[in-house]
């Protein structure tokens, strides 16, 4: 039987301990609420501690991405799914020593898997005697690291085993998706702008001197000159490094008039001479890539690896919960 729990937080413990990881200097109070019991699966109990301590990282994470707002439903959300994962894990766990207990040649297997696993952290650190230093230093304990890694390699092979070995993604369910989601493989086109102005302050506010000048800039590019360079040798507008090339945010603070003009370009063309009241302006928009629906053939290695997490996922969830159903379950509030 399975109850849901609503947790009290107790907030400024719980952003202590995530920020800290530090569990002796809490009051007797909050010691007592972080040792309460939580779930109980079999034989075995879940305490707040267990659940806050692996959801620390999470938790910390939340701090610095959510404001107070709603950091606490947050918190409170990860610390219910940690719980749910915990108990998962070890109904996993149970299932694992079942089959491994009385199986010694797959036992010794998991063994070499661990020695190997072990042997390969200790290489990269240099030493056994480095690797137990770094374990010490962040907090770890290496024995009982161990036996969650042991844990770890059972509970991958029985995942494996009854899990991903049956995960089958038919042909068709790929092109049949494709087909369903089409919106997902439009490839939007892809543009620039570019921005060429000469000012009337750069020509003594002569307006019919700088209207001449850009008159005989618009025949270059008439011309087919290459814009991005007549804008490096003639502009006076911004970015004429870049070739007069404007930022989604410069676009957007242009004087509405000249937005206008920009948004009613076609790709691959030029605006007229255009007035504003500080000179001349000439615009291009430049099709980078067109807007365009990707192949089936494109996309179906992807399409392949998405229904295969899904389906991995769901399998995952059925194995799980057949299991949940062989043990004893209670969630306490």
């Amino acid at each position: 039987m399975k109850i849901f729990i609503k947790y009290n937080l107790l907030p400024i413990f719980v952003i202590i301990i995530a920020s800290t990881l530090s569990y002796g200097a809490v009051s007797d109070y909050n010691k007592n609420s972080i040792n309460s019991i939580k779930a109980i699966v079999d034989d075995e109990i879940i305490t707040q501690e267990d659940v806050v301590k692996r959801a620390a990282i999470a938790i910390k994470e939340a701090q610095n991405r959510y404001g107070d707002a709603e950091l606490m439903n947050k918190i409170d959300q990860i610390l219910k799914d940690t719980l749910e994962e915990i108990i998962n894990r070890k109904v996993l766990i149970k299932e694992a020593n079942k089959l491994f207990g009385t199986n010694e040649a797959m036992m010794k297997e998991v063994d070499k898997d661990l020695n190997s696993f072990v042997k390969g952290a200790v290489k990269n650190v240099g030493s056994l005697s480095k690797y137990y230093e770094i374990a010490e230093a962040q907090g770890i304990n290496p024995i009982e690291k161990k036996n969650e890694l042991k844990e770890d390699i059972m509970i991958d092979k029985i995942v494996k085993e009854n899990v991903h070995d049956r995960v089958n993604v038919q042909p068709k369910l790929l092109r049949r998706y494709y087909c369903e989601n089409i919106d997902e493989f439009r490839q939007k086109k892809e543009v620039k702008l570019r921005h060429l102005m000469v000012k009337f302050s750069a020509h003594n506010n002569n307006k019919e001197e700088t209207l001449s000048i850009t008159q005989k800039i618009m025949k270059r590019i008439e011309k087919g000159e290459d814009f991005s360079s007549v804008a490096k040798q003639c502009s006076d507008g911004p970015n004429t490094e870049n070739g007069g090339l404007c930022s989604f945010e410069e676009v957007n603070e242009l004087r509405k008039d000249l937005r206008d003009v920009v948004y009613s370009l076609k790709d691959n063309t030029c605006s007229k001479i255009v007035e504003s009241p500080v000179g001349y302006h000439i615009f291009k928009v430049e099709l980078i890539k067109p807007e365009k629906i990707q192949e089936f053939e494109e996309v179906q290695d992807d399409i392949y690896k998405k229904l295969f997490r899904e389906e991995t996922s769901r399998l995952k969830r059925q194995y799980i919960n057949s299991l949940k159903q062989k043990v004893f379950i209670k969630v306490i509030n």
